[in-house]
């Protein structure tokens, strides 16, 4: 027996000591913000704009943290990336969300904490040419605290599909779920009709100012969720029970909101896993060099993907919430938090090839199947690859996105140059008649003389 147990773990090491981690794609989602629905404890006349919420600082240091955690795996453990940053081995992208490139800079500092050192030039040539400037006393840095500034790439919205999921069919497709049977199972279930009762008691919500929507009620949790990470006060008689209850339900109801079903699963997925298998081939087939690409998003984003991915659905999760036996698949049913993350790697073994695993909130998860955390790339490709659609055809962009004109012509500057063209052609068949008619008579001269 004892034989048998030292060949298993001399197998098992083998196999560890021949695997090679070549490739890395993350994505998360940002950090802390402030409320990004005015419903509690905020000033209707003087209403936020969702668009443009920040990062507060606990967002920032959830984001550094993460980047820290990053840079432990992959730069020490794992020696995948250099010490100190590479353009050549990394990059990272971002929504054109504040909050979202906010986070990737606060998760680059933790990455690489070592900034950029200085030059070793003269004095003169580290200041600006303006009159009196002066040289900080910040040691050999180029930034004080040894801060690093690393590039983070952005799409204007309309032409993010990968990660800010833009469709211009997703305000149809949401009032499209509220109509289901599953949907309205849910919503009118006594569990959840008694969560709605407890909690607009609680907040002393009466007539049109109750609760009664799943999604809806999400939205308040939202509130409560960002005033629980920054310390702010949360209603005074809403209690820790009912505040479970709306945690448990919160992946659910975004579920029902846009990812209700598997073609939906499918479409919101598609740009981003796309993107990966494409990233992966470029880099097996040595057309990219990048070995770490890291891309900061929204929880909408992380749900779509993770629903591509069956590794959750509306469905697995609506039958854990009426308690039916799921013994038999993975279904996640946490909502996604703030600086929630999904890793996926690419490594290599000397005799089996390339395989992927995925990483959730630091945690393996299935991949390719129910259970197994391993998956042969060209399996995982393939998997992928079947289920991708359409995206812009789907989402009625096939028109929405024209380069822009950087330069337009005037129409007064198109008709003076055509009538300049005409007029100097006019000239040059002037000039060629002309020479026609002489030839004869210098032809006549020549001969009478």
């Amino acid at each position: 027996m004892n034989i048998l147990l030292l060949l298993l773990y001399g197998a098992i090491s083998f196999v560890q000591s021949n695997d090679t981690l070549i490739n890395v794609q993350a994505i998360w989602r940002h950090g802390v913000r402030d409320f990004y629905y005015c419903n509690w404890g905020c000033d209707k006349n003087n209403e936020p704009d969702g668009d443009a919420q920040i990062l507060t600082p606990a967002g920032m240091r959830q984001q550094y943290v993460l980047g820290k955690w990053l840079r432990q795996r992959y730069i020490i453990d794992n020696h995948l990336l250099s010490p100190q940053f590479n353009e050549n081995e990394i990059y990272i992208e971002s929504t054109d969300y504040n909050r979202t490139i906010m986070s990737a800079y606060s998760n680059l500092q933790g990455m690489y904490p070592e900034g950029f050192e200085i030059p070793n030039v003269t004095e003169d040539k580290l200041l600006p040419p303006n009159s009196g400037s002066k040289s900080p006393s910040i040691g050999n840095y180029a930034l004080p605290y040894k801060i690093s500034l690393i590039p983070i790439h952005t799409k204007e919205e309309e032409q993010d599909y990968a990660l800010a999921i833009y469709c211009k069919t997703t305000g149809s497709t949401v009032q499209q779920n509220k109509q289901t049977e599953l949907y309205n199972t849910i919503n009118y279930a006594n569990q959840t009709q008694e969560l709605f009762k407890n909690f607009n008691l609680e907040l002393g919500l009466i007539g049109e100012q109750q609760v009664n929507d799943i999604i809806e009620l999400a939205k308040w949790r939202d509130t409560f969720t960002c005033n629980r990470y920054n310390g702010d006060d949360l209603p005074p008689k809403l209690t820790a029970k009912t505040l479970f209850f709306m945690d448990e339900i919160a992946l659910l109801s975004f579920s029902l909101r846009q990812f209700q079903n598997w073609e939906q699963s499918k479409l919101y997925s598609t740009p981003y896993l796309k993107q990966i298998i494409q990233n992966f081939d470029n880099f097996i087939n040595g057309k990219s060099k990048v070995k770490y690409r890291g891309s900061s998003s929204h929880d909408s984003t992380m749900l779509g993907i993770i629903s591509g991915l069956n590794l959750t659905s509306a469905q697995c999760q609506a039958d854990i919430y009426f308690k039916k036996d799921q013994s038999d698949i993975f279904c996640l049913t946490e909502n996604i938090e703030f600086s929630s993350n999904l890793i996926i790697e690419l490594y290599n073994n000397t005799q089996n090839g390339l395989y992927v695993r995925i990483l959730y909130n630091g945690e393996y998860v299935p991949v390719c199947s129910k259970k197994g955390t391993f998956c042969q790339y060209d399996k995982f490709k393939s998997i992928l690859s079947q289920q991708f659609v359409d995206y812009e055809k789907e989402c009625n962009l096939n028109n929405e996105i024209k380069r822009p004109i950087l330069y337009k012509i005037p129409i007064w500057a198109i008709l003076f140059f055509v009538l300049v063209l005409l007029c100097t052609c006019g000239v040059f068949l002037l000039i060629f008649k002309i020479k026609q008619l002489r030839e004869p008579e210098i032809s006549e001269s020549y001969v009478s003389s």
